[in-house]
């Protein structure tokens, strides 16, 4: 009777893993294949990333995007810039989902933000502290085509950065991003004054 009742257990903790698992994959196409339009990002600055997300999980789901500040090692800002739910046409209705996401410094020093969907966009900008340059948009995907992205859960996409600075007086940014440290972590063990993250939930 045991035996049964502990694979009857099994069996089920099984199913719920299997049901708890995500097919969505996360692809990055940076900057721009138009070669005048990457001359007029890189003038202006601007970072510009296109996230295509793709899986059957995906239809019928709901999402919602965040930005959160650090600044000397400490969350200083969290806001969620969008959130489907507002309204059921947000609701992703097919197996692909894309967003453009830019980015830029204005000499107002301010980080502006510009989220864009299939037929509709958020806009935000946060104060960062005088001075404060060099800011670039990096993922965490590395050396990989894609990631998987799973459902409740929200995940890290993208980081809007200021450089690691090293003792040789060289500026880092891939280094950080794809040293595997919990994104969180950057400030205080790259010594980052401020960065910015981007994560993304599908439900």
């Amino acid at each position: 009777m045991k035996k049964t009742l502990l694979l009857l257990a099994t069996v089920i903790l099984l199913n719920a893993g299997g049901f708890a698992q995500s097919d969505i994959k996360m692809q990055n196409k940076y900057g721009s294949e138009n070669i005048d339009l990457l001359s007029i990002l890189r003038f202006e600055e601007i970072g510009m990333s296109k996230l295509v997300f793709s899986g059957s999980d995906l239809k019928g789901k709901d999402f919602q995007i965040s930005v959160k500040q650090f600044d000397k090692g400490k969350l200083t800002k969290t806001e969620v810039v969008f959130d489907s739910k507002e309204d059921e046409y947000f609701r992703i209705k097919s197996d692909k989902f894309v967003v453009r996401i830019l980015t830029k410094i204005t000499p107002q020093q301010t980080a502006k933000f510009d989220f864009q969907f299939d037929g509709f966009r958020k806009g935000r900008e946060y104060k960062v502290g005088k001075n404060h340059q060099g800011f670039a948009q990096k993922d965490f995907l590395g050396s990989r085509q894609e990631i998987s992205i799973p459902l409740n859960t929200s995940t890290y996409v993208l980081t809007f950065m200021m450089p690691y600075k090293k003792k040789d007086g060289s500026e880092q940014y891939c280094e950080v991003a794809q040293s595997g440290v919990n994104p969180e972590e950057f400030g205080t063990k790259y010594a980052i004054p401020t960065y910015f993250l981007i994560d993304i939930k599908f439900e």
